[in-house]
């Protein structure tokens, strides 16, 4: 708190720390405030503590059982699928969180001779934008990690990833 007494009128400062819960309007008219100032917290739509932020609507749109409240949205996204998946993972990847048998798939095409490799579902559609990142190995049993594909490659998976 702070006073400045210049030409005989006192002016008092003061800041005032309110939690969300509290009400300024009667606090402000106890204090003798000339007008109020409030900022109201934008919504929260999506979860926060997930690798990927899932939107609330798309959870509920799965399970309708979600109560609308912060922990059970993240817990839901958290939650195994049912086809073994994180439910995140699924929203990540365009999948049904409900269907045992969603899967994302990766195969190779071939198209004039040269092959190349395709993934389903693709979901860089409609302004959504996902990155798509093209893994390869020369065995499944080697113990060199998935990198990214050259020509000795003959088994392969794709990352999905939200940038």
């Amino acid at each position: 708190m702070s006073k400045n007494s210049s030409y005989g009128l006192e002016v008092v400062a003061f800041s005032l720390l309110l939690s969300v819960n509290v009400s300024a309007v009667p606090l402000a008219r106890q204090c003798g405030a000339f007008g109020i100032v409030t900022y109201d917290l934008p919504p929260i739509t999506e979860t926060q503590t997930t690798p990927v932020p899932v939107p609330y609507a798309w959870l509920r749109a799965y399970d309708q059982t979600v109560v609308d409240e912060y922990e059970a949205y993240e817990t839901a996204a958290k939650a195994t699928a049912s086809n073994g998946r994180k439910v995140w993972e699924c929203y990540v990847a365009g999948l049904d969180p409900t269907n045992a048998k969603s899967e994302f798939l990766a195969a190779i095409a071939v198209s004039n001779e040269v092959p190349y490799i395709t993934w389903s579902p693709n979901l860089n559609t409609n302004g959504v934008v996902r990155k798509y990142t093209i893994l390869g190995k020369e065995s499944l049993t080697d113990t060199v990690d998935w990198a990214p594909t050259n020509s000795t490659h003959r088994f392969f998976k794709v990352k999905v990833e939200m940038p």
